[in-house]
């Protein structure tokens, strides 16, 4: 295998940005931000009017040690414009009527990735914003997916597209 070194990755490409709206548990929230520190992202912002209330060891055991390693913050909605760089394209990952397959779109090196809610997906208004729609096709007979592990498949295609792009 060849030894992956991010400082040589991240002098060439821009760190992700992770959004993710209105997540139900505290464990969807540890996930995410320990995807967050595995792809390096520059922060993750986390749209949210109750996750203030999560429990924090909760939070803290499934991010596994990345609580520490990412930048990350709660958020309103309203906040989300002052937060987001201007230069990134604002992507959102939800199965929607004109929604482009994940593996024909080109990602742009500045990205920003939303996710959303377990059950009702990502807010109206937000997916207005969003430069793009995305979904990951499933063959199999189960049509959705763990909000969090769509992040992760979408993450490691960013990736992927930058790594070959600077190969």
């Amino acid at each position: 295998f060849r030894k992956l070194n991010p400082g040589i990755f991240y002098q060439h490409n821009s760190r992700p940005v992770i959004i993710a709206d209105n997540l139900r548990t505290p464990e969807n929230m540890g996930s995410v931000l320990r995807l967050a520190a595995n792809i390096g992202a520059s922060k993750t912002l986390f749209i949210s009017e109750v996750a203030h209330q999560f429990k924090s060891y909760k939070i803290k055991k499934t991010a596994s040690g990345a609580i520490e390693k990412t930048i990350w913050k709660i958020i309103t909605y309203e906040e989300l414009e002052n937060e987001l760089p201007d230069e990134y394209r604002l992507i959102a990952l939800e199965t929607t009527t004109g929604a482009q397959n994940i593996y024909s779109f080109e990602f742009p090196d500045k990205v920003a990735l939303c996710i959303g809610n377990e059950k009702s997906g990502i807010r109206r208004d937000l997916l207005k914003h969003a430069k793009q729609h995305i979904y990951i096709p499933l063959p199999g007979p189960v049509t959705s997916l763990n909000t969090t592990h769509a992040l992760s498949i979408a993450l490691f295609e960013w990736y992927r597209q930058m790594t070959v792009k600077i190969s």
